[in-house]
């Protein structure tokens, strides 16, 4: 976390969005492989939520931190900053359940 402030003082403006989309951009990569790998070995959804959460780890908290460093530069506080990352996270892996459960659907049916 100190590591990810010292980095969002260091870059400003266009430097940091680069950033966050290059974090943005490996976390959906990794998402998307491990839902792809999974609907192909027809795993379960807890199973595919699991796979995600171990295998995404990394990816989700490189983002996480500087979504929430990037969040506190622009004058939310820690706690503020940490749920609004909350909400959207859960929101986002909510859609992902979503699709995935359609899709093993649809492969069944």
């Amino acid at each position: 976390m100190l590591t990810t402030l010292i980095i969002a003082t260091a870059l400003s403006g266009s430097a940091l969005v680069e950033e966050a989309d290059r974090r943005n951009l490996a976390y959906t990569q990794c998402l998307f492989e491990q839902v792809r790998s999974s609907r192909e070995e027809n795993l379960t959804t807890a199973a595919m939520l699991a796979r995600v959460e171990s295998t995404c780890r990394a990816q989700r908290l490189a983002l996480e931190d500087l979504t929430i460093a990037v969040l506190q530069e622009r004058g939310e506080s820690r706690s503020q900053a940490q749920a609004n990352w909350e909400r959207v996270h859960a929101n986002s892996i909510e859609a992902v359940r979503r699709a995935y459960e359609l899709r093993l659907a649809e492969q069944q049916g």
